[in-house]
């Protein structure tokens, strides 16, 4: 159940942080209230439902529960053949929206020029390894919980803490005291965000043989 959490909020995070110029920019309303409202109203519906479907599916089979919820499922079970193929059509469609973020930062980073080439090339690099990757990994939840540990450490406590520290860095004399302690306080976060992913990457590894 805690591997669900934490994929849930590594999976909202990261589609957030893709997107959210993106889902500013369809607001009928321009304003960081109305934002505000919107991310807290639609985070707080995200959590409640997938701690819901957590719950559900630990308390039915306890420890016993496999990373992939279904598999713990007989194959026979026609309602959960449904559930497989809506989860399929669910991947399908909601894995091209993160992988575009990604492919994009990709090529910011690396300094590309974005033509159709340079995107195509990429795109099917990382789709390879990412191939690759599911070949030779046949459990699920270590992805998960590799991905939780990491990545979902880093969007939530390391990256904005040192995103916030450079926006201070930049006002120089202009910074007040005030946020000169905010950003020590934010760096204390990421150095625990750090320590926290170190833990649950480890874990991860471990019970990876299991």
């Amino acid at each position: 159940m805690a591997m669900s959490i934490t994929t849930t909020a590594t999976t909202m995070t990261t589609t957030t942080t893709l997107w959210i110029m993106q889902f500013y920019n369809e607001l009928k309303e321009k304003t960081l209230p109305n934002y505000y409202k919107v991310v807290a109203t639609s985070f707080a519906a995200s959590i409640g439902i997938f701690a819901w479907v957590a719950a559900i599916g630990f308390l039915t089979f306890g420890a016993s529960a496999n990373g992939l919820i279904l598999n713990n499922y007989s194959t026979k079970d026609s309602l959960m053949g449904f559930s497989r193929i809506a989860v399929a059509i669910s991947l399908v469609f909601s894995y091209p929206l993160s992988f575009v973020g990604a492919r994009d930062g990709i090529i910011d980073l690396a300094k590309l020029k974005a033509t159709p080439k340079t995107e195509n090339a990429i795109t099917l690099g990382v789709l390879g390894l990412v191939t690759v990757g599911s070949l030779l990994i046949p459990d699920v939840s270590f992805v998960l919980a590799l991905a939780g540990a990491t990545l979902g450490n880093a969007l939530i406590y390391v990256f904005p803490a040192l995103m916030f520290r450079g926006a201070i860095k930049q006002k120089g004399a202009d910074a007040t005291s005030r946020q000169k302690k905010e950003v020590k306080f934010a760096l204390l976060s990421a150095v625990a965000g750090i320590a926290m992913g170190i833990l649950g990457a480890t874990k991860a590894i471990q019970g990876l043989g299991n």
